[in-house]
């Protein structure tokens, strides 16, 4: 069997960190819970959360924290919130605006 690649090493996502301002990670986490709920998304983010993407170890956030993020910070990319692309983490292409991926016929 041929081994996995390495992972790229983690990088901390300082741009996200900017973003949280004075706040402390509990803080940020709970705005993130309300800013799901503003929306209809739920999402369990709490200071550890907050940690793991700071740190870099969440490269690229799941759909659900996307629109969340997406709708705390209008206008930004997933780039500008310091998070890498969907391709170049999960090494396939990522689904659409449109929602899930259409089935393929058998």
């Amino acid at each position: 069997m041929t081994p996995l690649p390495e992972p790229p090493p983690t990088r901390p996502n300082t741009a996200f960190r900017r973003l949280r301002g004075q706040l402390s990670p509990s803080e940020f986490a709970a705005s993130v819970r309300r800013a799901a709920r503003e929306i209809g998304e739920q999402v369990s983010c709490d200071a550890r959360y907050i940690g793991r993407v700071e740190s870099g170890a969440i490269r690229c956030p799941n759909y659900a924290y996307e629109r969340v993020f997406r709708h705390m910070f209008p206008g930004r990319t997933l780039t500008d919130l310091g998070f890498a692309s969907r391709e170049s983490v999960r090494g396939h292409q990522a689904r659409g605006p449109a929602g899930p991926p259409v089935p393929v016929p058998v």
